[in-house]
This record gives structure tokens, C-alpha cells and sequence, in this order.
């Protein structure tokens, strides 16, 4: 999904292009939140994903093109999970307007006969989903589409679910620190062991732990970067790298570009 949206759900990057309600309380452990995006001007855009799943409506018909190391093409829409590298939405046009169904931590173990079978970065949406966004794009207010979701939702997701606490707490851990910690830190503050942390993150997200805190201190650094508030050292010791050189080859491993070739 386009980077702006995580930047404003994660960093503290308040965007008037993201618009977020909440799902209702019987999806509270399986939706995090439906948010709609508006791109503001014809750009190629960065997408990132957090490690947490994600299913993407296009509210404008047409299709939508991935470059880079994914490079693919859909119509209406794809679900992601994951964590994309060097991957990028190309050209996406001034107006063009997406639904975002996030998914908890481990919100796709509960939607596995509606969500596709793999933990692949991008895929097709499933034609469940297909037949529901004819009657979203049909409903013009958000709050008519949040409770046409909610409604699709509630009739296929069981009933009295728990959700994995440890993994959630795990998640909202590492989120709050903006991935300023280690694995280790995670395993003691919970009273879990790694192998238990590892398995339940892999089969949740089909990312290990390290990954995904690696993954989201890169999202608040990349943040920092577009801000231009200080310097790259700055940045990079702030956000937990080594040092300078540390941070922009992980710059370069997950945009495919260097900071000063795109500030």
C-alpha cells in the first residue's frame, strides 16, 4: 500500500489523504481499522507494508501497477501481507482513491476460506470480495462502507474469538517503541520464549519477529527522512541504526534507492 498510509497509522504523520474508522466490536480482534486513502497528485509511490495483513479496494475502476521486485499488475484490488522490498505503485494518479481492510496480527487465521492461500506480498483479491466492492463503490459515504464490511465480515467470522494475546501484545510492543528494541527485550518483557515468538509470528504474518521490528523502525526512520527536521546521522541513531552507513544500505534495501536521490 502506498507508504503515506502507514506513516499516518504508525508515525505520528498525520495526512489529510487517510481517513480511519474503526471496524465494529464483534471484528475487534480480527480488523484493526478500515482506512481510506486519496492520492493528492500524479506520483510514482513508494509501497510499504507493516507485517500485519491487508486487503486493498481501488474505489475508482481501473487497475493499479507494482515495479521493482514485485512487479505486478491488478484490477479492483489485491491483498497484501507481508513486508514488501524495493517495490513501488507506479504512476498512481491524482484522485485515485483506495479502501484499506487491516487486518489484525493474526486476523487472516480467521479469514482463511476469504483471503488467499499463500503469505505472498501481493495477490488477486479472492471473488468474494470482488462481488462485495460492486456494492461499496455503490455506496459513497464511508460510513455506508464500513458497515457494508462489517456486515460481510460478521456473518463469516466465528464467533467469540480470543486472538493470540501474546502475539498482539508482542505487535503493539515493538509498534509503540517504533521498533527501537531487540527480539530478546520483547521475549522477557512477555515472560515468552523465542522459538514461541518466532513460530506464532511466522504463521501469523510469514515474517519472523526480527523482521518485522527491522522492518517497522525503518518505517519511522523513513518518516524522519521526509520530515528534513535534521541530519542523517541524526536520524539513523535516533532510530536505532549503528550509524550512518548502517542506515542507508537498509535505505537501499527496502526502497531501492539512497536517501539523498529521493529528498
Amino acid at each position: 500500500m502506498p507508504v503515506d498510509i502507514l506513516a499516518h497509522l504508525l508515525c505520528d504523520q498525520p495526512s489529510p489523504a487517510v481517513k480511519v474508522l474503526p471496524p465494529s466490536p464483534a471484528l475487534e480482534r480480527v480488523v484493526e481499522c478500515y482506512c481510506w486513502y486519496t492520492q493528492q497528485y500524479s506520483r510514482k509511490v513508494w509501497a510499504a507494508l507493516d507485517g500485519q495483513p491487508a486487503l486493498v479496494f481501488l474505489l475508482n475502476r481501473g487497475n493499479v501497477q507494482f515495479s521493482g521486485r514485485n512487479k505486478m499488475n491488478f484490477s479492483d484490488g489485491f491483498f497484501c501481507s507481508g513486508i514488501l522490498e524495493n517495490t513501488y505503485l507506479e504512476q498512481v494518479a491524482a484522485g485515485t482513491r483506495l479502501l484499506v481492510v487491516k487486518f489484525t496480527t493474526d486476523g487472516w487465521a480467521w479469514l482463511k476460506p476469504l483471503l488467499p492461500q499463500t503469505m505472498a506480498p501481493l495477490a488477486p483479491l479472492p471473488a468474494a470480495w470482488l462481488l462485495l466492492l460492486q456494492d461499496i463503490r455503490k455506496a459513497r459515504l464511508r460510513r455506508q462502507q464500513s458497515m457494508l464490511l462489517n456486515q460481510f465480515l460478521e456473518q463469516r467470522v466465528p464467533g467469540n474469538i480470543m486472538g493470540n494475546y501474546l502475539l498482539h501484545a508482542a505487535a503493539m510492543m515493538i509498534r509503540q517503541c517504533g521498533g527501537r528494541t531487540t527480539v530478546a527485550e520483547i521475549c522477557d518483557a512477555l515472560h515468552v520464549n523465542y522459538k514461541w515468538l518466532e513460530r506464532n509470528f511466522r504463521m501469523a504474518t510469514g515474517v519472523t519477529p526480527k523482521h518485522y521490528v527491522s522492518n517497522i523502525r525503518f518505517l519511522h526512520a523513513w518518516t524522519d527522512v521526509h520530515k528534513a527536521e535534521q541530519p542523517l546521522t541524526g536520524i539513523a541513531l535516533d532510530n536505532g541504526y549503528y550509524d550512518q552507513n548502517h542506515f542507508i544500505k537498509t535505505y537501499k534495501k527496502y526502497t531501492g534507492k539512497i536517501p539523498s536521490a529521493i529528498k
